[in-house]
């Protein structure tokens, strides 16, 4: 299912919400005539970057279970502008075990066809059916990474874990990204043996403390670079929809609605 792409961090803080939540808004921002879905959908609410709470994965999963999901109903529940729809995460973590692989199945294929785009917030753990079932749903996965060594490693550690599960990620994202790290993007591709257009990378920015005070991404602050790695990201997602990429503009690509 091409219009299903999930994010997901190798290890706590990596920026996985930022990021995906970032590409979701600069996505339904810059092409309003797409109807964006972001969901968290791992073992946390990962609302941090968003000032009033949608609906949540709790607040529709009787529907789920039932497989009675109307289509309406989550998309007024939803609705953030007419052109993003964000479904927060678990509220109750200790709830998370009674979320499964199916649960995430049967919520896509019953929103599937009313987005145009479908991002996923994994989180960074795979110890609970809502992540898993997430990473099974979509081929279009993306793992974030940092330039920290433990992070490195964790990914070195994991990766067998991840191929028995059959989980493989096609674009590495190296987040809070800078460029006079001794780590450097051809350092890590070397190290994990990754070819070119496989590496991403975003920029780090000094505002990361007060955009979770104000409730708000990265992209409010009008950092150019930050926002250019978030744009070329955006564009590999609309390039696999088919959605002919727009001319690069750099003066009010922005405007805030969250």
């Amino acid at each position: 299912m091409n219009n299903f792409f999930v994010f997901h961090g190798i290890d706590h803080k990596v920026g996985t919400t930022m990021i995906s939540q970032s590409v979701a808004e600069y996505i339904s921002n810059n092409y309003d005539d797409l109807k964006v879905l972001f969901m968290t959908l791992n073992g946390r609410e990962s609302t941090e970057y968003i000032k009033d709470i949608p609906e949540t994965i709790e607040g529709i999963k009787i529907h789920i279970d039932n497989k009675m999901l109307r289509i309406e109903d989550f998309k007024r529940a939803c609705k953030i502008t007419d052109s993003l729809y964000i479904l927060a995460g678990i509220t109750n973590e200790l709830e998370k075990r009674y979320y499964y692989p199916d649960t995430v199945s049967y919520l896509l294929s019953a929103v599937a066809s009313y987005f145009e785009v479908i991002i996923i917030d994994s989180g960074n753990e795979i110890d609970n059916g809502l992540a898993v079932g997430s990473l099974s749903s979509t081929d279009n996965k993306f793992l974030i990474i940092t330039q920290n060594e433990s992070t490195l490693k964790r990914w070195e550690r994991m990766k067998p874990i991840y191929n028995k599960l059959e989980i493989y990620f096609n674009r590495f994202i190296v987040n809070k990204f800078d460029n006079k790290d001794p780590f450097s993007l051809n350092y890590i591709m070397q190290r994990f043996e990754l070819l070119k257009p496989n590496m991403l990378k975003v920029e780090r920015t000094d505002y990361d403390r007060q955009a979770e005070m104000d409730y708000k991404t990265l992209l409010e602050y009008r950092n150019e670079k930050y926002n250019h790695d978030i744009e070329e990201l955006s564009n590999i997602i609309l390039t696999k929809i088919g959605k002919p990429i727009k001319k690069k503009q750099r003066k009010n690509i922005w405007r805030s609605f969250i």
